[in-house]
């Protein structure tokens, strides 16, 4: 790997060692936790050790958000620059932004490239303390001397960018018009940038809209979150200027890709699931198509909501929330991934079926 990608989740690994950077909440304090060197985690346990490049304040500076805690970051305990301080993962204050900002200086071997990260405040070197070479070893800032040189070298492994840990091995792409949830972001970075796009529109919405669509995404956040959403969007629709005014209001359609597990490989899987969802939901239209990449299920159904969870709509007033599923399964996985569009404005539904359908003709498998 020759470039780093900002937003994208990398492994730190030692060169020296070959342990990796791993994140440790701390029980007694929530606003921080220590950092050490373990062996390479597998599953949900791995997420403490995923790092997320994120641009610093500077060219050429990055802050490494920790994954398992989503506000942490890579920071010197009690905002020291002096050589041999320990590292800790602590929440961000803006008090103190140098402090957590590194820059990554490459070094090319004949093995492969290996990073140098240096704090800005001190200018010291990520090191390992003590130079352990066992597991539990703590991390450091520290100018090393030549002969400890290879223990401040790391190989940044970049891991595919997901939510939950949930990795799915395709791309696909999405209209430019979807504004994108950020499910590896915090709650306030997420509602500071829905409430920067909805002062956009013309006319604004109303305090009421505003409130109920930061509570509305919020819910939709956890819900997503919890069910290993890997992408989540949002298009923002308007009805027409010349419709009734007791029909002028603003709308959303949300689409959404989940990974989901399956009981067989590949194609396999199709007919079974689309009999088992014909059984389940009587009601729904249920069947199987075709995209570039295979056979798929798609399921269409109708739902009535009491209390509706619109990003603009205020709720109060039951309503019809249409949903159209594309169930896609993974070439060689007992998984598949799940492309879902919903809205409540029915009346341009055609429309929605297109956007989706142009959605999962941009699938491809890596």
């Amino acid at each position: 790997m020759s470039e780093l990608l900002e937003g994208s989740q990398y492994l730190i690994k030692s060169k020296k060692t070959g342990l990796y950077l791993t994140g440790k909440p701390n029980p007694n304090r929530d606003e921080h936790g220590t950092v050490e060197l373990q062996p390479l985690r597998e599953g949900e346990e791995r997420t403490s050790q995923l790092w997320e490049l994120r641009q610093g304040n500077a060219q050429g500076r990055f802050m490494l958000r920790n994954m398992q805690r989503r506000q942490s970051y890579l920071h010197p305990i009690g905002h020291s620059g002096d050589a041999s301080t320990r590292l800790e993962e602590f929440i961000y204050e803006e008090d103190h932004a140098d402090s957590y900002m590194w820059e990554l200086v490459k070094e090319t071997a004949p093995d492969g490239d290996a990073w140098k990260l240096k704090l800005v405040v001190g200018g010291h070197w990520l090191n390992i303390a003590w130079h352990s070479d066992q597991p539990g070893a703590e991390a450091e800032v520290w100018n090393d001397p030549s002969d400890t040189h290879a223990y401040r070298l790391w190989q940044l492994e970049r891991v595919p960018e997901a939510a939950s840990g949930v990795e799915l091995p395709l791309t696909f792409s999405v209209p430019e018009e979807f504004q994108s949830l950020d499910l590896l972001g915090s709650a306030e970075e997420n509602t500071n940038r829905l409430l920067e796009q909805l002062g956009q529109l013309d006319p604004p919405p109303s305090q009421e809209e505003l409130a109920h669509a930061v509570l509305a995404q919020q819910t939709m956040f956890e819900m997503l979150t919890a069910a290993g959403a890997v992408y989540a969007g949002v298009l923002l629709a308007k009805t027409p200027g010349d419709a009734p005014p007791e029909q002028q209001r603003l709308s959303s359609a949300m689409l959404t890709v989940v990974a989901r597990p399956s009981e067989l490989n590949n194609e396999e899987t199709v007919d079974r699931l689309a009999r088992t969802l014909g059984a389940i939901h009587p009601e729904a239209e249920v069947g199987v198509s075709r995209i570039p990449t295979g056979r798929v299920v798609l399921l269409t159904q109708e739902s009535k909501v009491e209390e509706p969870v619109n990003l603009l709509a205020n709720g109060g007033q039951p309503t019809v929330v249409r949903q159209l599923h594309v169930f896609v399964p993974i070439p060689g996985r007992l998984a598949m991934a799940d492309f879902s569009l919903s809205t409540e404005n029915i009346a341009e539904w055609d429309h929605y079926v297109e956007i989706l359908a142009g959605v999962c003709n941009t699938i491809a498998f890596t």
